[in-house]
């Protein structure tokens, strides 16, 4: 398997893993209080995933960079 095409599966990966995780989250939320019991889950939602993708982003434009 090449580089790039590992890289934009583990993009597409971390795309699945972040919606299964926030709609569990929302999931989570509705059914204990609302936004009061997680006033800041779009901040948490995005801190947590967007190192993950700017990574393999870097990681994928890096390698195509090199041919």
């Amino acid at each position: 398997m090449s580089k790039e095409r590992f890289l934009l599966w583990m993009l597409a990966g971390i795309f699945s893993f972040q919606a299964g995780t926030f709609g569990f989250a929302v999931y989570w939320c509705a059914k204990n209080g609302g936004l009061k019991t997680c006033p800041d889950i779009t901040d948490t939602y995005e801190k947590t995933f967007n190192v993950a993708i700017a990574t393999t982003l870097a990681l994928l434009t890096g390698s195509r960079l090199k041919e």
